[in-house]
């Protein structure tokens, strides 16, 4: 069940591009139309799905925004090719995560919701995935970035549990004994 909420889930989810406030439920809603599409398309091959599926999506995450917060802390410490290493490494586990998810698709319907200003500079945007057994909500957390005013995804909260805050928990046990050396290439 889990697995076919995160396939929706990452539907709509990964180079920085950014939106407007006021477009966030028109592009929203059309890039998880377009990515639909793409899965309902017999005529593609699973690759080509994929690899069609990851262009729609890929412009509206910050990976450097998720990876500092993943790691918390210990971002501060790091020289800036760790960053960038750790960076680009998180963003590729991002990237297949969202991929295996994918092959999981089977036609579920998908609802989008309206955006809601929680803070002056964060959004939150409801997506209902409805299974055969259940109806899953799944949260986009945006932030406005401060240097183009354009909006981007940092989070996202799946069955009330915020991916990034796993990782981070994740991430922070796996350094109390190793290095992030060596977490960036378990990645």
């Amino acid at each position: 069940m889990i697995k076919k909420i995160l396939a929706l889930l990452l539907i709509t989810s990964f180079y920085a591009q950014g939106m407007d406030e006021k477009n966030i439920k028109q592009e929203m809603n059309t890039r998880v139309n377009k990515v639909l599409s793409i899965l309902q398309n017999d005529a593609l091959s699973p690759k080509q799905k994929e690899q069609q599926s990851v262009l729609f999506i890929d412009d509206i995450f910050d990976y450097t925004t998720m990876s500092q917060i993943s790691l918390g802390r210990m971002w501060t410490t790091l020289k800036p090719n760790e960053k960038t290493q750790f960076t680009k490494a998180f963003e590729e586990k991002l990237k297949h995560s969202y991929l295996d998810k994918l092959r999981l698709y089977n036609n579920q319907k998908v609802i989008i919701g309206n955006p809601k200003k929680v803070k002056s500079n964060r959004i939150a945007f409801d997506v209902e995935v409805i299974g055969v057994d259940d109806t899953y909500k799944v949260e986009y957390l945006f932030y406005q970035n401060k240097k183009d005013n354009q909006w981007y995804i940092y989070d996202v909260i799946l069955v009330g549990v915020s991916i990034i805050q796993t990782y981070r928990n994740q991430f922070a046990e796996f350094l109390k004994t190793k290095s992030i050396v060596e977490l960036t290439k378990s990645l």
